[in-house]
Parts: C-alpha cells; sequence; structure tokens
C-alpha cells in the first residue's frame, strides 16, 4: 500500500475501479451503446491518473514531481475527452433517432 501512498488513495482508487468494473458487468450482460468504448476509456484514463498520483504520494517509488503531475494532467484530460465524445455520441444518436446498439 505504501507503493500508492497509503490508505486513503487506495480508497480513492476504489471509485473509479468500481467504474470500470461495472462497465465491464454491464457490457457482458446487455448489448451496450456504441459510445461504451468512450465511457470505458475515460474510466481507464480517470483511473490511471489517481494511480500517478498516488505513486507520486507513495514513498516506496519516488517519481519526479515534473513527470508525476505532467502525467496524471494529460489523463484528466484524456479523461475529460473520451467523456465528451461518448456524450456527443449518445447527443448524436438521440438526435438521429439512431438507437446505437452494437449489433
Amino acid at each position: 500500500m505504501d507503493w500508492i501512498g497509503g490508505e486513503a488513495t487506495l480508497a480513492n482508487l476504489a471509485v473509479p475501479a468500481l467504474g470500470i468494473v461495472s462497465l465491464l458487468v454491464i457490457r457482458t450482460y446487455y448489448n451496450p451503446h456504441r459510445s461504451w468504448y468512450y465511457f470505458l476509456s475515460a474510466f481507464l484514463c480517470w483511473f490511471a491518473s489517481h494511480l500517478t498520483i498516488g505513486l507520486y504520494a507513495g514513498s516506496l517509488v519516488p517519481m519526479p514531481r515534473l513527470v508525476g503531475l505532467t502525467i496524471a494532467v494529460l489523463l484528466l484530460g484524456g479523461f475529460m475527452t473520451f467523456f465528451g465524445l461518448a456524450l456527443l455520441s449518445v447527443w448524436r444518436d438521440r438526435r438521429n433517432g439512431v438507437s446505437g446498439r452494437i449489433n
């Protein structure tokens, strides 16, 4: 646990991990909207961002400040981009009357 910054970081990583697991469970039982890939990519970027911040705060593997913060900011930008693309995909399909289901 010291690698990722302790118990608080582990608890913070549980939120995006729960989102990723729930998306994978939904995928196995239902035929999701095609924007599912964007939502999954967004959650993976968010998880990696929190993991990078946790590794930066951890005591066993020191990460240079500039590298850790740059990676975290880029991953958060990826999260916002993918989440925006997912919402745009849902909005376009709803506006065009397309179900957007993967067949």
